[in-house]
């Protein structure tokens, strides 16, 4: 019976692992198509494969009962689960670390001539201050090639909010959704473990013992 449920709930988390590794390969072209950025669309590509490829692990080794299939899937999602608990306790206990760095290092790379020389990633970059509805860094339309463009930046003498406050506002309302992502991903992870090791094991008994029909052919 407690066999059957892990079973269910294996081969459930592993279809969903499987279609969630498909749409984001169809979600790739997408990406590709409206950024043209072949780093990104490469990122998610490999992203995809390793989700399918663990799904189907994980489906496979359920479904076949296969101890050397859920071994290794066990591994895997172990090692996950692992580096998902320590990002979840880094994002816990270093929350303004994290968003001060993160707004550093994005004003670093807004500020780096490889972008302001790529017509297309300025253009990336100012619609996604056009949305946040900002204006420049520490300084107001800094850098200009980006902001001076963007219809609500224009005017120099309206008060604008900057962008370091308005994504360390933001940063610090979207962080709690994360959080609990993350928590939710790692519980996840720990409970796939549990019931393929269970599910295993289970494999494991039955190859040992066989049943008491068999036994008294």
């Amino acid at each position: 019976m407690a066999a059957g449920c892990s079973k269910t709930f294996l081969s459930l988390l592993n279809s969903l692992l499987i279609i969630f590794g498909i749409a984001l390969i169809v979600l790739s072209f997408y990406i590709y198509d409206k950024y043209k950025s072949i780093q990104v669309i490469i990122g998610v590509i490999v992203l995809a494969f390793f989700v399918t490829f663990v799904g189907l692990l994980g489906l496979i080794g359920t479904l076949r009962q296969s101890k050397c299939a859920l071994t290794i899937y066990i591994i895997l999602v172990g090692l996950i689960t692992l580096v998902l608990l320590a990002i979840l306790i880094l994002l816990c206990t270093r929350e303004d670390w994290i968003i001060t760095n993160a707004i550093k290092n994005y004003e670093q790379y807004v500020n780096k001539p490889k972008l302001l020389n790529d017509d297309k990633m300025v253009k990336v970059t100012r619609d996604f201050f056009a949305k946040l509805k900002c204006c420049g860094f520490k300084q107001r339309n800094e850098p200009e090639k980006i902001f001076d463009d963007i219809e609500d930046c224009r005017d120099r003498n309206q008060t604008k909010l900057l962008c370091e406050d308005k994504m360390r506002d933001d940063l610090n309302r979207n962080l709690v959704a994360v959080i609990v992502i993350h928590a939710i991903l790692t519980g996840l992870g720990a409970l796939a473990c549990i019931m393929a090791l269970h599910v295993a094991c289970s494999a494991n008994n039955m190859a040992r013992y066989p049943t008491f029909q068999s036994r008294y052919r």
